[in-house]
């Protein structure tokens, strides 16, 4: 999931010598999230589908536990399916490891969202003079993997982003979320906005309830520079749209102005690439209608998908039967293997929270005993 055009290139002085691990009895933290990590991607590999629930799992890792489970994944022979297909993110900031498994409805409505954007760029490229050439230069990247020269910023796997052509990062960021990824969208705008040096320019969040309620609802970021305490100039991502709902509990349109998307065609390219152009005066606009109708679609889609049901395309079939092309025998599975990997996640996760100190069972945990 690389597009090497489109990242930075960090020069080799600028690298620094990583700190050397602490001793193994100075570490507290046990190494359960490794394990479980490892059982997650081998799972995955192996065709097993994961609790649908667990769109946006999260995993306590320090950067030396981190490291580790580069080496481990290697070891395993996991290493080039976790590259490829793996969807990840870390914060070393927070020591906080991610495992990204977007549903169908969320992927479909980036894809979709991404399209009308794109969509509104093209009329602009069709319209002559220096906006036209400027939008027409701007690609969608999609879940390219973003990494940053600063070592405080971990790399990230975005739902779809989109670039212009002669800038080092993507200019505009979309993150769709479900409550799981919601607390950390804040985090996620941080990373992207810091670690570029504000090259991103817009962080957009499409957060979609599914649990009790059906609200929909979205959220913007952007780059802030103002003094600090000390009067010092500091750059900050500073969230300019909060929760904007254009759908309701019953799932009604909420014809809300504010839950629209306004994109300045200056957005989608760094600063220096505006500064040489004048004329980036047009603009992209989504409004919540339109945002609406695309989750609505998005939801239809998933679910007919889900459901393995095809629109039929023809009236009369003009075949008996289908015919396979012959192949070498499949890989066997250990037909073990699921009820071991579900032992394996069910003793990681109960021993992680025994070794975690600050571990306090909720109230309706309390209640239920």
């Amino acid at each position: 999931m690389s597009a090497q055009q489109f990242l930075q290139i960090t020069p080799p002085q600028s690298f620094t010598s990583p700190p050397t691990p602490p001793a193994t009895e100075q570490r507290t933290r046990t190494p359960t999230s490794i394990s479980q990590i490892l059982a997650a991607v081998k799972g995955r590999r192996d065709g097993y589908r994961l609790p649908t629930d667990e769109n946006w799992r999260r995993f306590s890792l320090d950067i030396y536990d981190y490291r580790d489970l580069q080496r481990r994944l290697r070891k395993a022979g996991l290493w080039g399916y976790y590259a490829d297909k793996v969807r990840h993110d870390y914060f070393p900031s927070a020591e906080l490891f991610v495992l990204r498994m977007p549903s169908a409805v969320h992927e479909i409505l980036a894809i979709d969202i991404t399209q009308e954007i794109l969509g509104q760029l093209r009329a602009i490229a069709q319209s002559g003079g220096p906006s036209a050439i400027f939008a027409g230069k701007i690609k969608t990247i999609a879940s390219t993997t973003l990494e940053f020269g600063d070592p405080e910023f971990g790399p990230h796997d975005p739902d779809t982003s989109l670039a212009h052509f002669e800038a080092d990062y993507p200019s505009v960021i979309l993150e769709v979320s479900y409550p799981q990824k919601r607390k950390d969208l804040s985090r996620l705008a941080d990373e992207y906005i810091l670690g570029s040096d504000a090259n991103i320019r817009v962080v957009i969040g499409i957060d979609v309830e599914y649990k009790g309620t059906k609200k929909a609802s979205v959220s913007i970021w952007r780059p802030h520079v103002g003094l600090n305490d000390v009067g010092e100039k500091e750059l900050s991502a500073l969230q300019t749209v909060t929760d904007q709902f254009f759908r309701n509990d019953e799932r009604n349109l909420i014809p809300n102005p504010q839950a629209s998307l306004q994109l300045r065609l200056e957005d989608f390219g760094t600063e220096a690439l505006g500064a040489k152009l004048t004329d980036l005066t047009q603009s992209v606009h989504i409004s919540a209608e339109t945002l609406f109708n695309l989750l609505e679609g998005a939801e239809v889609m998933a679910r007919r998908l889900q459901r393995g049901k095809r629109r039929q395309i023809m009236s009369n079939t003009p075949w008996v039967r289908k015919r396979g092309r012959e192949s070498t025998p499949p890989e066997e599975l250990d037909p073990d293997w699921e009820a071991i990997f579900a032992e394996q996640e069910h003793r990681a996760a109960k021993k992680a929270m025994m070794d975690d100190g600050s571990y306090k069972a909720s109230s309706s945990e309390a209640g239920s005993g």
